[in-house]
């Protein structure tokens, strides 16, 4: 059988967007509203599936792994507390953002966020060396189902779709096979069509093609 995991999914989509704001803060002309415009936007939908995620796993998935042994979640709650602090400042700076910066305060705030970039991929990959590994050993794999199914059921549709154009590009043609025949056999026609008509933009056309063939 194989092992449910926790963390891969919604990990590869958010290294998929940190990865494309990153991109476009080291190309951005910081003198262009427009393309200060396109950064802002990008970034106010980075930090808000930043911050979701964030409380999603401090609620749904370290303090059930506290409730089965003890000091397990510490890690991470405070790596979590650490880096929204540094989140924060980013946003704020972002925000502050307005065509009149020089390229050398545009190119500050390209090193602030990579900074920032680095500590969160470090973060997150200790969270899948590390704790997956303790959730798959203090839960059956049946429990750690059912909660990642309590998890999809818990979250705004609306924040599954931005989610989703993230995760989808980032994984492979079967592991996006398996997630949408998931939501196909458990949600609404209408459910899918909206995830097929948010990830259509964002994948190749002959991928796209070959997995709404797998799914008929």
């Amino acid at each position: 059988m194989k092992s449910e995991n926790s963390y891969a999914s919604s990990h590869k989509g958010l290294r998929n967007i940190l990865s494309q704001f990153s991109l476009l803060a080291g190309k951005t002309d910081y003198g262009n509203l427009p393309e200060v415009h396109r950064l802002q936007v990008l970034g106010k939908e980075m930090i808000f599936l930043l911050t979701h995620h964030l409380h999603t796993e401090n609620d749904d998935l370290l303090q059930p792994l506290e409730e089965r042994l003890h000091g397990a979640s510490q890690h991470d709650l405070a790596d979590h507390e650490r880096l929204e602090q540094i989140q924060a400042d980013i946003a704020r700076q972002l925000a502050a953002l307005n065509d009149t910066q020089t390229p050398e305060e545009g190119h500050s705030f390209y090193l602030a966020f990579t900074g920032f970039q680095s500590q969160y991929l470090e973060h997150i990959l200790q969270e899948e060396l590390v704790t997956e590994k303790l959730l798959q050993a203090h839960f059956t794999n049946d429990e750690l189902k059912a909660n990642s199914a309590r998890i999809m059921q818990k979250v705004d549709f609306q924040v599954v779709l931005q989610s989703l154009k993230y995760i989808v590009p980032a994984q492979s043609l079967p592991e996006n096979t398996e997630l949408l025949r998931t939501l196909k056999a458990n949600a609404p026609a209408e459910a899918l069509q909206a995830v097929l008509a948010i990830i259509k933009p964002v994948l190749p056309e002959a991928e796209y093609r070959e997995l709404v063939a797998r799914l008929e």
